[in-house]
């Protein structure tokens, strides 16, 4: 193998989310505006990152964020239940509910939830599989935002019925997110057949970050102290954790394996996005509407010189972190297990059936193989008045009739959106307040547009398609010129807010419009 080959390998390896087996001791938190120390973050190739007071950590070389080391886990249980960490060691301390500990990612824990509602001795031993991590964002604080181990008085009923609760929890993908508010103590919980299929279902829609086992068989005190690593979980009121004993069990997910020339692609669970032109490109089609208007996207409308032309604003992120559940739940009690009689177990159908095909003249019956691999016709015709549209991906063709011919000319949309230098008028869009945001908190979002060319623009039209994480507040639009409001539905579950604004803008003229959004 060459050396170069080897080197391309060893790039790939970076970034695999892989923690050292004896990382070192972690704060719990950095200082304000800044991320906290990385000690079980996965080593680069110049060394594990070092954290500097009042500075974001970094990956070595490549300007990107690393994993969190730590994963806050809110345990969310009755009222009265108390939460026990290290059960059944010289290490256990018991809390108070709702408490928030840090979880070092790839190992697997036990906890003791006591004083259970209306059972009064009775205790269950949750198994916890930390398998996933945060990657914070400049001024985000991991401890911030845990994810949710919910218990809840059903869960807890039906556990000790005999019932085994299994719960998936993953960090959701805002470009898969369901448009629904979700409270930070309250996550939805979606049901799957089974413990796979959950499993599956949350990585097709987010990272994974931990498997929660709730009614398993009780173990024993040697079982419980399998489970004691000394290092592993930063209980409420310490400062720093000492490097664990061993190192984890298997690894965990965080920094998914990129290409060594193009560098690391950012995880994009954290945030989501607002403005700017993603997917299909904004355009102005033929009968003068605007296309390409896809959620999230800005897409501003104005005429200039008697064309109508399209451009875009700016992107903006907003952080906050959304986890969900998928549950499943196995029920052993009521299993009628079914044995037949010895004597019937050899009865088989007669063996002449055993052979019995289709006819050897339906084998042949295939479509031509000059038609394979046709998935659709290349042009639709449609007749339309006296002419015919062939709908082509872009450019748009038009036919007509012209005699016994066809005079064909092709009609292109007018886009700015690939260059945004060229448009007159400049767009620009911001979150207010800055920073990561919780879940049902009302942002400001404000669009300025200016008219930066040399000829006046008129007949200004903004769109705002918006996520499905953000959701407008009623009555909350506002313009400093004169214009005509809309707020429609749009394809992820949110809205579409839209201003109409009639009259000219001068060059060097500018205005604004804006609107309240909460985010979900």
């Amino acid at each position: 193998m060459k050396a170069k080959t080897l080197t391309l390998l060893g790039a790939l390896v970076v970034g695999q989310g892989l923690a050292p087996a004896q990382p070192g001791p972690v704060p719990t938190q950095g200082p304000p505006g800044g991320v906290a120390g990385f000690g079980a973050a996965p080593p680069g190739p110049l060394g594990p990152p070092r954290a500097v007071p009042g500075q974001d950590v970094l990956q070595p070389g490549t300007g990107a964020p690393v994993p969190a080391p730590l994963v806050a886990a809110k345990f969310l249980v009755p009222k009265d239940v108390r939460v026990t960490a290290f059960p059944g060691s010289a290490q256990s301390r018991m809390y108070d509910a709702p408490v928030v500990m840090g979880l070092r990612p790839g190992y697997v824990y036990r906890f003791e939830l006591s004083n259970l509602p209306y059972s009064p001795g009775k205790v269950l031993y949750p198994e916890v599989e930390v398998r996933g991590t945060l990657v914070p964002r400049p001024g985000m604080k991991y401890m911030d935002h845990p994810i949710p181990l919910v218990f809840s008085q059903p869960d807890i009923e039906r556990v000790l019925k005999g019932a085994v609760v299994t719960k998936v929890i993953y960090l959701e993908d805002p470009e898969k997110a369901l448009p629904a508010e979700v409270a930070p103590n309250a996550p939805v919980e979606m049901p799957d057949e089974t413990d796979a299929a959950a499993i599956k279902a949350a990585l097709a829609n987010g990272r994974l970050m931990a498997i929660v086992r709730l009614g398993n068989l009780k173990p024993t005190a040697d079982q419980l102290k399998s489970y004691v690593i000394d290092g592993t979980i930063l209980l409420p009121g310490e400062k720093l954790l000492k490097a664990p004993i061993a190192p984890p069990h298997f690894p965990y997910l965080a920094c998914p394996m990129y290409d060594p020339l193009l560098g690391p692609k950012g995880p994009k669970e954290e945030c989501f996005i607002d403005g700017g032109d993603k997917g299909d490109p904004l355009g102005i089609g033929p009968g003068g509407r605007l296309g390409g208007l896809n959620p999230t996207d800005v897409g501003v409308e104005y005429t200039i010189g008697g064309r109508r032309k399209v451009t875009t604003s700016n992107v903006v992120c907003i952080c906050s972190p959304r986890f969900m559940i998928r549950r499943t739940e196995l029920l052993p009690n009521g299993f009628d297990h079914q044995v037949r009689a010895a004597a019937h177990v050899g009865a088989l159908s007669p063996g002449s059936f055993k052979d019995r095909r289709a006819a050897m003249v339906d084998i042949a019956l295939t479509k031509p193989s000059e038609f394979e691999g046709k998935v659709r016709p290349s042009a639709f015709v449609g007749k339309v008045g006296t002419a015919f549209f062939i709908n082509t991906s872009r450019p748009a063709a038009f036919g007509q009739v012209a005699g016994v011919k066809v005079v064909g000319v092709v009609v292109e949309p007018e886009q700015l959106t690939a260059f945004p230098m060229l448009a007159p008028l400049t767009v620009t869009k911001s979150v207010d307040p800055p920073g990561p945001k919780e879940a049902g908190e009302i942002v400001t979002i404000t669009i300025k547009y200016a008219n930066t060319g040399a000829k006046a623009v008129s007949d200004i039209v903004i769109s705002d398609s918006l996520s499905g994480r953000l959701e407008y507040v009623q009555g909350s639009s506002q313009s400093d010129r004169p214009s005509n409001f809309t707020v429609a539905e749009n394809e992820v579950g949110s809205t579409v807010v839209r201003w109409e604004l009639p009259g000219t803008i001068l060059p060097g003229q500018s205005g604004t419009v804006r609107f309240k959004a909460k985010v979900r």
